[in-house]
């Protein structure tokens, strides 16, 4: 579940019947990819894009014992935001950006469901043996979502 959430939204928010998808997304070159079809196909589709952000150990400060571990977090989390808003910008799509923290799966699927979206879209896999083992051990966001939920999920390569 989702225990910290923020977001915000282009002025010309989609209206309450319009088509809605929901992107999980952080910053590898996999997810950038997703962004960036997410909003081509939301263009098309005249959709509202959910950009979400799930905190994840790539987020955190490297010194857990630092004095302004806290501040720290937060300036990643600032960081993170506003380089995601300023793609969407650039990409005059319909959007809302949230950051959470909690079961990447759990949150993606809990926005999926509060907004009724059509589908969700995922960066490929990170690739790796990091990426490897988590697939094998059941752990992978997609394969969570594919597997536990009952919603389409679109992965982009």
């Amino acid at each position: 579940m989702r225990d910290d959430t923020s977001a915000e939204s282009l002025p010309h928010a989609a209206s309450a019947g319009s088509t809605q998808m929901v992107l999980g997304w952080d910053l590898h070159p996999n997810s950038f990819a997703a962004l960036r079809f997410a909003v081509v196909m939301a263009q098309h589709l005249d959709a509202h894009l959910h950009v979400v952000h799930v905190v994840d150990v790539d987020d955190l400060p490297i010194d857990p014992d630092a004095w302004n571990w806290e501040e720290q977090l937060d300036q990643r989390l600032t960081e993170d935001a506003t380089t995601a808003r300023t793609l969407l910008d650039q990409l005059h799509a319909h959007w809302t950006y949230h950051a959470a923290r909690g079961r990447p799966s759990d949150v993606i699927a809990d926005l999926a469901e509060e907004t009724d979206a059509l589908m969700i879209i995922l960066g490929g896999p990170r690739g790796g043996v990091h990426s490897f083992i988590e697939t094998l051990a059941g752990q992978s966001v997609s394969h969570q979502l594919t597997c536990q939920y009952g919603r389409p999920v679109l992965i982009v390569p």
